[in-house]
């Protein structure tokens, strides 16, 4: 099988600010796999990153953000890491991103290059910066 990411989102506004709730299963990731989340807002907020390795090779995941497909730090595309490496990554600081296109793309950065891995994802996204 080849990679792949399934991923679902629902939008409400909750005191005037809307949010995102992405919902991401990916399926035989490898260490450089990404997955572009589409109609994010221009400029906004990760305030909820929830992600489980829930099968594979690998023993952890070091979540990491950029502005275009196969960013890197050198291109300055890359947003920031959402976490520490960990097996299981929960919620923490707010993450600012800003997106000209309306996507940005995660990488999950599993710690084994075989692509065997599977991993469940919540991202809740609130739009601007407050």
């Amino acid at each position: 099988m080849a990679y792949a990411a399934a991923i679902t989102v629902v939008e409400k506004t909750i005191s005037s600010r809307r949010y995102k709730l992405f919902t991401v299963t990916e399926t035989e990731a490898a260490a450089t796999s990404e997955f572009e989340l589409t109609s994010v807002f221009p400029m906004g907020q990760i305030l909820v990153y929830r992600a489980t390795l829930t099968a594979g090779t690998g023993t952890t995941i070091n979540p990491i953000i950029g502005s275009a497909a196969a960013f890197t730090a050198a291109t300055q595309a890359e947003h920031g890491t959402l976490s520490t490496t960990a097996a299981h990554v929960n919620e923490q600081d707010p993450l600012i991103y800003s997106s000209t296109d309306g996507s940005i793309f995660i990488r999950s950065t599993v710690n084994d290059a075989t692509a065997d891995h599977s991993i469940s994802t919540l991202i809740l996204i609130g739009e601007g910066v407050q």
